[in-house]
């Protein structure tokens, strides 16, 4: 497929934009392996350029050090500290934070900065589970009348698994409801607000969750323990929660940057439930030309969390006027199977409408075969990635020279990428006719 065909929506799509290669170049491959091995040596259908067989022409992927590429206040804080070692072999630097509530695993520079802040996060809500106003408010808590629905609210996967006959009286009694409506009868006392009172709870760990400037749909299990606990507290027990200080990462989710639209990101992920959210995001991606069948996949997707999903959905809808998005939304949906691949689409879009809103507004986002670009208004051919540590390799050569073919004779050219390219592939990209853009997303970097 050449850049000026339309793209097509039926076409087979990569994992986290890339799955098609991975089951060509590396079926034998663990999947988040072969991701990030596949984003980071720019990899394409080797359909006309074999790799040359002369490795020693390229360049071996770096292994780096915290304490050289990371800002003080990431690298280290009363908190954490981030090991040394720096594996790029999967394409996103790859981090392992030590921490006073165990080691964390991170996936790139982005995942980095939103760990960092929920151990911060986690250390506030351990500070004030120490507190005598939250050991009152847990005494309250345990007298009110919502005692009894505490495990359902706060963990209802392990009540449905241990409790099923709980379970079903629940079901019990919302089929007595059903039963009596049209009768005439008064309701229980407690009838009719019980499931206002479970939205409550939602609602207030998701506002205890951005005052404290993290994900309230974190993956993070130690942070979402700590959260139901100081939200429990706090909606139950009558306790009062105020974050002093906002993480160093910045605002909600530093993963879930919203070109343009932070404040008005963190306000929908406190004010809307979840469902809400997923009525907003459909009726958007169906306003910017997905179809419905692909916007219903998108939602369903369980890889995307809701604010991965609200994230990825916002940052398409600024680019206003760019054809193709649909495209990159049947990407998403088909292919991402995990948190990585969320953050990965999420990132990908935010540097596509960074650049749309700058200097470079684009027209189209197209495919070349699996593989998602964007074509500027002015023709030039744009290839925007979050790359964490970009080096010259064969699959990135086999790449330029793919892209290269899809152009025509006066096509101009442009790899924008969110971290750090070396200077051998920036070399090598610009006798190729490339212009490059890196550090367009540097995060936790110095």
């Amino acid at each position: 497929m050449r850049l000026n065909e339309p793209c097509s929506r039926n076409s087979d799509h990569p994992k986290t934009l890339f799955k098609h290669l991975k089951t060509k170049f590396m079926k034998k491959t663990p999947i988040a392996i072969a991701l990030a091995l596949l984003v980071a040596t720019f990899p394409i259908h080797a359909q006309s350029f074999p790799a040359p067989a002369n490795a020693s022409d390229y360049e071996e992927l770096p292994e780096l050090k915290a304490s050289d590429i990371l800002r003080p206040e990431i690298l280290q804080g009363p908190n954490h500290k981030v090991r040394d070692e720096v594996s790029t072999s999967s394409g996103a630097n790859r981090f392992s934070i030590d921490s006073t509530f165990g080691v964390f695993e991170a996936e790139g520079n982005e995942m980095l900065v939103r760990r960092v802040n929920e151990i911060n996060a986690i250390a506030k809500l351990k500070e004030v589970s120490r507190t005598d106003a939250y050991k009152k408010a847990l005494v309250t808590s345990a007298k009110s009348q919502l005692a009894a629905a505490k495990n359902i609210i706060t963990d209802p996967v392990n009540t449905a698994a241990n409790v099923p006959k709980g379970l079903m009286k629940f079901m019990g009694r919302a089929g007595e409801r059903v039963k009596g409506i049209g009768k005439k009868r008064e309701p229980a006392p407690d009838e009719g607000s019980r499931a206002q009172n479970i939205i409550g709870f939602t609602a207030a760990k998701r506002k205890v969750a951005l005052s404290l400037g993290v994900d309230p749909y974190s993956s993070n299990d130690t942070l979402q323990r700590e959260l139901d606990g100081i939200t429990w507290a706090s909606f139950a027990g009558g306790l009062t929660f105020k974050a002093a200080t906002m993480p160093i990462g910045g605002g909600a989710g530093a993963a879930l940057t919203i070109t343009g639209l932070t404040n008005t990101f963190e306000s929908m992920l406190q004010d809307k439930s979840p469902a809400d959210l997923k009525i907003m995001n459909r009726k958007a991606l169906l306003e910017m030309g997905t179809s419905t069948a692909d916007a219903d996949a998108f939602l369903k997707s369980t890889a995307f969390s809701p604010s991965e999903e609200t994230a990825f959905v916002l940052n398409l809808k600024s680019m206003d006027g760019v054809a193709g998005r649909g495209a990159f939304v049947a990407v998403a949906a088909k292919k991402s199977s995990a948190e990585a691949d969320a953050i990965f689409c999420v990132k990908t879009a935010e540097l596509m409408a960074k650049l749309h809103q700058g200097e470079t507004p684009l027209a189209r986002i197209t495919l070349i075969e699996d593989f998602p670009v964007c074509v500027a208004k002015d023709g030039t051919l744009v290839v925007a990635l979050q790359w964490d540590s970009a080096a010259w390799t064969a699959r990135a050569d086999n790449f330029a020279k793919t892209l290269r073919a899809q152009g025509k004779d006066k096509t101009q050219y442009l790899v924008a990428l969110s971290g750090v390219i070396s200077p051998r592939l920036s070399q090598e990209l610009e006798s190729l006719g490339f212009r490059v853009q890196d550090r367009l997303s540097p995060g936790p970097l110095r």
